[in-house]
């Protein structure tokens, strides 16, 4: 897969990932919460980092499973909020801290923290982030929508390291005209993946071009 990655100013060409080329090493269990599902690895080193998730407008986190497996599969604990409604970013910030409290002894003791999520919980990301505040470190928002189901409220902490994903067939939440725009303006470390696929290719199977695109960025931010 070819990705464009725009890091500040300077434009990347060229880019090559590929599903492959992460050996995942980590098996993954799904476990209810309060208002939360947990993909829980095992596996690896034994330690994880945190992934918290907020789902688009109407999807839940069963919508987006084959993509959360995905995810914890890269030896990262996926702290799922089930809400459809993610935006305001308080759901994810309550799944992530049950989260610390429940599986407090399989985490990283220098414990790294990112949200993500799609759509509104993409958008959501950035509010989510704040709402954990300093424990927060990154950001990978998925195709968010921060016009129509959602608003960035303020931008992210100076050192959280924040990556949008937008995808070409994207028509709802595509990074033009105000999207991209939106996310910069409310980060200091950033950068733009573009891929392919259309706005709901993260509900099926493990998320396409998309889910590729990622769990590389976890990869980079996470392992």
């Amino acid at each position: 897969m070819n990705i464009r990655v725009l890091i500040g100013s300077s434009l990347l060409l060229g880019c090559l990932m590929s599903a492959g080329a992460f050996a995942q090493t980590c098996s993954v269990s799904r476990q209810s919460g309060s208002g939360a599902v947990f993909y829980v690895p095992s596996g690896g080193d034994g330690r994880y980092n945190i992934l918290g998730w907020g789902n688009g407008t109407g999807g839940t986190s069963t919508t987006y499973s084959g993509l959360l497996t995905a995810a914890a599969q890269r030896c990262v604990l996926v702290a799922a909020a089930t809400t459809s409604s993610s935006g305001s970013g308080t759901d994810v910030r309550d799944a992530v801290s049950q989260a610390r409290s429940r599986y407090g002894s399989i985490l990283n003791s220098n414990l790294k923290i990112c949200t993500s999520g799609h759509s509104q919980g993409g958008g959501g990301s950035f509010n989510a982030a704040n709402a954990i505040g300093s424990a927060a470190s990154c950001v990978i928002a998925v195709q968010p929508d921060t016009v129509f189901t959602t608003r960035i409220y303020r931008p992210v902490a100076s050192n959280v390291d924040v990556t949008c994903i937008f995808s070409t067939g994207d028509v709802l939440a595509p990074a033009l005209p105000s999207n991209a725009l939106n996310c910069r303006a409310n980060s200091t470390i950033y950068r733009t993946v573009t891929t392919s696929g259309t706005h709901f290719a993260p509900t099926s199977g493990t998320g396409g071009q998309v889910g590729v695109a990622m769990r590389a960025q976890i990869d980079r931010l996470l392992r």
